[in-house]
């Protein structure tokens, strides 16, 4: 990275923004802190245009619910996974150029479901209406209809559990001319007519009170039930048919969604053109910025701000500044920064373990997954998935590594002899009576777990040392070779040593001794060096980091996992294919022996998959990346168009 400081003239402000927004490369610092400066403060102000940004916003927010409303009337097929539309430059800008006609249409979309949202609420009303009224049918008076001068007409309800022939033997001894009469009941409530003098009134009230009556209700309702059933069911009919012409008019308007998408793209580069504004400072005539920029890309944007007379500078970082990063990798390198990243960003002083990375993940990952059928279906599914749809960024970058794991697994499947497990012998033997047993080009695990543990340790300890080789190269690198010396090939002499001693003679006569005289050197390294350095206590603390042998003699047994995934989907594999052989030789047999290896080899798979992904990131992330890496950078986010729906290209890919 390069840093770059701008100063050019207001009028050529918003050219020279939309041009670096083109290129896509440079990425502006928010300047907020140097106002704090007494020297900057009396010389500039903050630029930018909060109202801008927020009617932008909202302009954005009304695009957003006019795609979501017309998305529910899109009848058309939709992609499993959504990506972005590729479009040129040019036809792009077309598309957009009638940004009235476009702001027409979103305010038409958000008229017609306001106007639907409407209807829907009236016609949930209706119909909370229509069911109140439903148990009154067999009332024949209007509901205005209180009585007369002399009589008393009212309507309630009273809960099941009152017995209404009580209730009507209590009002009888009060008022012996009043009738009540239950006009209908469903499971709560019963619904009654009491008729009762004007006089009496009071009295029925008070025989009621205890009993759970509730007076009904009907607002300013005018007619008999019947007549409001009516109305309501005709209202709610013409609701409909409202509904259904608001409904035609937006699936006709679903032709437009491409159309508001673009829309909405453009309203999105002009908010971020705009707030990002806010990030320069300005005087009357001029604007000033920094940011920072790829050293091998800047070659474009000097020459525009050549082309605009700006005062510029591009220098290379201080010592120590923090810097964006941006990664940079061969193509087949690029897939595994989906697993740098997810960790974290290297910081821009430290190496990019990607590369060395790549190449330890993909080998892990065959030999956790080793089968030929399960390594050829991950690759195939992941590539077609690739090929069928456009993925970017971190979905890409992912689903492409886990394809070139595939053709890992399936190397590591023929060394091993793996198809499905042992699914081709098993149906040799069951169905056909032959042996049709595949031979591991190296050897099989099942049968020499010793020798594959091995294998799993001394690449482990390969992994473990490049690692702490990456540690001493940073610190010859920042001149610090005696901790170089002190912090890592000590230990390397130690454990190289160990394991020579142990073992050297069988491989190379006279390899014990030398062992030894190496493990001895490496020891002394480890406990005389914080002797040397430090004082008081702290020349005792090289004993306690000559403990922390047994910190890598853990990190090395931690590879073992290599060993248990591999031989645990061998292992299901098989039990699996025993299973679905059990029904014998028959149709029925071979039809149960299909369904049967058939879900055990998705579930084998699924899990399998899955367990090597996760356990050969923790071999990167606890052992590996704990010898030597911070990571916490930032990732570079340069001001660009930045869009949800298209990708704007200028030339035809």
């Amino acid at each position: 990275m390069n840093k770059i400081s701008v100063i050019g003239l207001e009028e050529d402000k918003d050219n020279i923004m939309t041009r670096l927004m083109d290129i896509g490369v440079v990425e502006i610092n928010d300047l907020t802190d140097k106002l704090t400066d007494s020297e900057w403060s009396a010389v500039v102000t903050r630029d930018g245009d909060e109202d801008e940004v927020s009617r932008l916003d909202a302009q954005m927010s009304d695009v957003m619910m006019a795609l979501e409303t017309l998305d529910r009337y899109d009848l058309s097929k939709h992609p499993l996974f959504k990506t972005r539309e590729v479009i040129q430059a040019d036809a792009y800008k077309a598309a957009v150029s009638d940004g009235s006609r476009l702001r027409e249409e979103v305010d038409q979309v958000l008229s017609l479901n306001e106007q639907l949202g409407q209807l829907k609420s009236e016609e949930n009303s209706l119909s909370s209406t229509r069911a109140s009224l439903l148990p009154w049918t067999s009332y024949d008076l209007p509901l205005e209809h209180d009585g007369t001068h002399s009589v008393r007409v009212f309507l309630g309800m009273l809960p099941n559990a009152a017995d209404a022939e009580v209730i009507r033997s209590s009002i009888a001894e009060v008022s012996p001319d009043t009738e009540l009469e239950v006009l209908g009941q469903d499971e709560d409530q019963q619904f009654i007519c009491i008729i009762c003098m004007r006089a009496e009134e009071d009295k029925i009230y008070d025989v009621l009170k205890g009993t759970g009556f509730s007076p009904a209700v009907f607002k300013s309702m005018k007619g008999t039930v019947q007549e409001n059933l009516t109305d309501i069911n005709s209202r709610i009919e013409e609701i409909g048919n409202g509904r259904r012409q608001l409904e035609e008019q937006l699936s006709a308007d679903t032709s437009n969604i491409g159309a508001l998408k673009y829309y909405y793209d453009s309203l999105l580069i002009r908010r971020d053109k705009a707030e990002i504004s806010s990030s320069l400072l300005r005087t009357k005539k001029a604007f000033y910025f920094d940011g920072w920029l790829p050293r091998d890309l800047q070659t474009e944007v000097t020459k525009t701000l050549d082309e605009f007379g700006c005062w510029y500078e591009c220098t290379e970082p201080e010592h120590g500044e923090a810097t964006p990063v941006l990664l940079h990798n061969a193509s087949l390198v690029v897939p595994f920064e989906s697993i740098t990243s997810m960790y974290s960003l290297p910081q821009a002083y430290e190496v990019d373990p990607t590369p060395i990375l790549a190449a330890f993940y993909w080998l892990f990952y065959g030999m956790m997954f080793a089968d030929i059928a399960y390594g050829a279906i991950l690759s195939f599914v992941c590539f077609l998935w690739l090929h069928k749809y456009k993925l970017e960024g971190m979905a890409y970058r992912l689903i492409k590594c886990l394809a070139l794991c595939g053709i890992s697994s399936i190397i590591w499947g023929f060394l091993y002899g793996s198809c499905f497990g042992n699914l081709i012998p098993t149906m040799g033997e069951t169905f056909f009576n032959q042996n049709w047993a595949i031979n591991a080009l190296w050897f099989d695990p099942l049968q020499d777990p010793m020798k594959a543990l091995l294998l799993s340790c001394i690449l482990g300890i390969v992994h473990l040392f490049v690692g702490m080789g990456i540690a001493a190269y940073m610190e010859i690198k920042n001149g610090h070779f005696m901790d170089a010396v002190t912090q890592q090939f000590d230990w390397f002499l130690l454990i190289i040593g160990l394991i020579l001693w142990i073992g050297g003679d069988a491989v190379l006569p006279g390899g014990a001794g030398a062992g030894k005289i190496m493990s001895i050197i490496g020891a002394v390294i480890i406990v005389g060096a914080p002797a040397v350095k430090n004082k008081g206590i702290g020349h005792l603390s090289g004993i306690y980091d000559l403990y922390g042998i047994t910190s890598y003699l853990g990190d090395v047994l931690s590879y073992s996992r290599i060993l248990a995934l591999g031989l645990a989907g061998s292992v299901i594999a098989q039990v699996f294919n025993k299973l679905a052989s059990l029904f014998g030789r028959s149709i029925v047999g071979f039809l149960l022996f299909i369904v049967v290896a058939l879900i055990g080899h998705v579930l084998n798979f699924a899990i399998n998959a899955l367990g090597a992904y996760v356990h050969d990131c923790r071999l990167q992330y606890v052992e590996f990346f704990g010898k030597f890496y911070e990571g916490g950078g930032d990732a570079f986010n340069p001001f660009e168009k930045k869009t949800k729906y298209v990708k704007i290209v200028k030339e035809e890919q």
